[in-house]
């Protein structure tokens, strides 16, 4: 056999893209990458959004993951998730742009998803002024599922 030939893995499967779609569309928390200047990975936790082909996230606008996304145009969130001995996760990468302000309806609908009342009410004038959403662009993905 050529070594350079893989062979399958029968515990490993891509996600078909409804597959990850339902896992993004979930009330998870994802990690959004973004890269430092410095050239070093800055990764965080964020509630986001789902919708035809777009994460979107609240953010400050002086935050290092804005300003990143600024200076770079691009971004990346991944979400996993593991249900029985079954692990899932889906990865989007894309182009990233910075909503300013942040719509009220995607303040209200991160409400909705995540079962919580304080993106959209709670933002006072000044933290509105101040915040951002950032969408990203899903052009490239990654999902896989695997399992003992």
């Amino acid at each position: 056999m050529d070594p350079m030939i893989e062979e399958a893995d029968p515990n490993r499967r891509r996600l078909t893209r409804d597959e990850a779609v339902e896992l993004l569309s979930r009330p998870l928390v994802g990690v959004f990458s973004s890269l430092s200047e410095g050239g070093w990975i800055h990764s965080v936790p964020v509630h986001f959004l789902y919708a035809e082909g777009q994460v979107r996230f609240l953010a400050g606008g002086q935050d290092v993951k804005t300003r990143n996304v600024e200076r770079t145009g691009q971004g990346t969130l991944c979400v996993e998730v593991t249900e029985g001995n079954t692990r899932s996760y889906v990865s989007i990468s894309g182009p990233v742009t910075v909503h300013r302000p942040p719509d009220v309806a995607d303040l209200r609908a991160l409400d909705k998803n995540y079962f919580r009342d304080d993106f959209a009410e709670c933002l006072d004038d000044e933290s509105f002024a101040s915040a951002v959403m950032i969408v990203v662009s899903a052009d490239r993905w990654i999902a896989w599922a695997d399992w003992d």
